[in-house]
């Protein structure tokens, strides 16, 4: 029974060790992704690629959330305008918001990032909290970003470049460029990291130690051990007096007989 015991613990501790190492492992690749998808937004943020002129396009140039920039003559280099710092250069309201909340979601990736240094002073399972809910708050600020930005393509300055036919969804002549869709595959990125990290704060393997003195409490119906080695000194001392009944009534016999010898 003993080495039964002994064996169940070794192969406990065996598989504790490897769930311990392999959560550690997949934490640390979800602090790496998020600390890519970081330099991704910033790069989506700034580059000003979100969409651009076409062959058939009357007009040379391409935008981005703030910024754009047009070659109005054939050799020259081109001219861009717009600064996130004076929303008044931004072309229209809607580049403006989709501006405002793609900025937003990635200064909330950095501040999930900064949070990881939290693992050093809390319980894991709440930073992974925290953290998961700056992300999927990031991951819908990009979202609506992405989904409101196109109805700025209603615009003076995007039909000198797309042609006259350019509404809001449909830029015409022009196309989309990478920095858009870099921007639509971080939105479900943002959410695969939010939903990683809720799912690593459950998966927090508790310390072995705590484990066995539960274990342990359990299969001693709840008694400390203390208590214990009460029980297991009034268990030795029954066994004896079972063990050597004419011993005990033969010592209760002298004791008797001496009591009765006094008195006289």
């Amino acid at each position: 029974m003993t080495r039964e015991t002994n064996w169940n613990a070794e192969v406990t501790k065996v598989y504790h060790t490897n769930y311990v190492r392999n959560s550690r492992a997949i934490a640390a690749v979800w602090a790496i992704f998020s600390m890519c998808y970081v330099i991704l937004n910033v790069v989506a943020f700034v580059q000003p690629y979100w969409f651009g002129d076409t062959n058939q396009s009357p007009g040379v140039g391409y935008f981005g959330l703030y910024e754009f920039c047009e070659r109005t003559m054939t050799g020259s280099d081109y001219t861009c305008r717009g600064d996130f710092l004076d929303f008044s250069t931004i072309l229209n309201n809607y580049f403006r918001g989709a501006s405002f909340l793609v900025g937003i979601s990635a200064l909330l990736f950095i501040f999930s990032c900064i949070c990881m240094l939290m693992f050093l002073f809390l319980r894991p399972n709440i930073v992974f909290i925290i953290c998961g809910c700056l992300q999927i708050v990031a991951g819908v600020c990009i979202g609506v970003g992405c989904i409101i930005y196109p109805r700025g393509f209603d615009d003076a300055d995007v039909r000198r470049i797309c042609g006259q036919n350019a509404v809001g969804y449909d830029m015409a002549h022009c196309e989309i460029k990478w920095g858009y869709i870099l921007a639509i595959v971080l939105i479900f990125d943002a959410f695969i990291l939010s939903i990683l990290a809720f799912v690593l704060s459950t998966r927090q393997a508790k310390s072995l130690n705590n484990q066995e003195e539960k274990k342990a409490s359990h299969l001693n119906y709840g008694f400390t051990p203390d208590f214990v080695e009460v029980d297991k000194q009034s268990l030795n001392e029954t066994e004896q007096k079972q063990a050597f009944p004419d011993h005990d009534s033969s010592s209760q016999d002298s004791e008797k007989e001496l009591e009765d010898n006094i008195n006289l």
